[in-house]
């Protein structure tokens, strides 16, 4: 739900991720396709960069926003 942290990263002397959820509504566009209803995470790294990343149910990261760019789904298939 929004609002809730976790960590996805934590090995100490290394990095450290603080994660956020901020929306579970999101429309995304990306070469794969429309997808509705999509996870928005807000990733805060140890060495002070901040992305966010946008997952589908059932397909999993769609996107991922960088300061430097970004990533974007081209392709899926299910089995």
């Amino acid at each position: 739900k929004v609002g809730d942290k976790f960590q996805s990263e934590n090995v100490p002397g290394i990095t450290r991720e603080d994660d956020e959820v901020v929306s579970i509504s999101e429309t995304v566009t990306v070469p794969a396709g429309t997808f509705h209803d999509c996870v928005k995470v807000k990733e805060h790294a140890s060495d002070g960069a901040t992305e966010f990343k946008l997952y589908a149910s059932g397909i999993g990261c769609v996107a991922e926003v960088e300061s430097d760019g970004g990533l974007l789904l081209k392709s899926h298939s299910t089995k």
